[in-house]
């Protein structure tokens, strides 16, 4: 999407498209001003009739070498706080997507694991579903975060406190093979 016109008096009066009932938020790498507009635009329109998705609070993806990029969390903060209301996550932790899943698989939570790297989206997911979790320590969670979560007596801390953990994914394919 590309600013029409030169000034902000022109951004507001760009036509909307009429059948749009939702503005979702996902990781987007062309992300831009213009984008943001017209996501406040759609929803200042429909007011709290039009949807406001988001996919994740991911607020940065780890990447090798220890470095990191912005996460799908700063794109869905931003529209936020442009439109100042929260958006419905419909990924992790949210366990809306588990339950999609649920209705169309046959899953026994009980003989499921969640594997993630970060206790606040994947562990807290898998814990609020009934999973047995698995954490993996290759991601932005450290292991004294998780004895400082597991120490503490606020139920909140506890539920982001994996079952068991790993130091890599790699260390789960001795285990694969049997």
């Amino acid at each position: 999407a590309a600013l029409p016109g030169p000034s902000p008096a022109d951004w507001a009066q760009a036509p909307l498209e009429p059948a749009v009932r939702a503005v979702l938020v996902g990781f987007d790498e062309h992300f831009s001003y213009a984008k943001l507009c017209q996501a406040l635009r759609y929803l200042l329109r429909g007011g709290p009739d039009c949807l406001l998705v988001g996919t994740n609070r991911d607020h940065r993806l780890p990447l090798e070498g220890g470095t990191a990029i912005p996460g799908t969390g700063c794109l869905v903060k931003a529209v936020e706080t442009a439109a100042q209301r929260e958006a419905f996550i419909i990924g992790k932790p949210n366990r809306y997507m588990f339950d999609c899943v649920v209705s169309e698989f046959n899953i026994d939570p009980a003989r499921t694991i969640m594997v993630g790297d970060r206790l606040d989206t994947d562990i807290l997911m898998g814990n609020s579903c009934g999973l047995t979790t698995l954490l993996t320590l290759t991601g932005v969670t450290t292991l004294d975060e998780v004895k400082g979560h597991q120490e503490s007596d606020c139920p909140a801390r506890q539920s982001l406190v994996p079952d068991y953990y790993v130091d890599s994914i790699a260390d789960l394919l001795p285990a694969l093979g049997d």
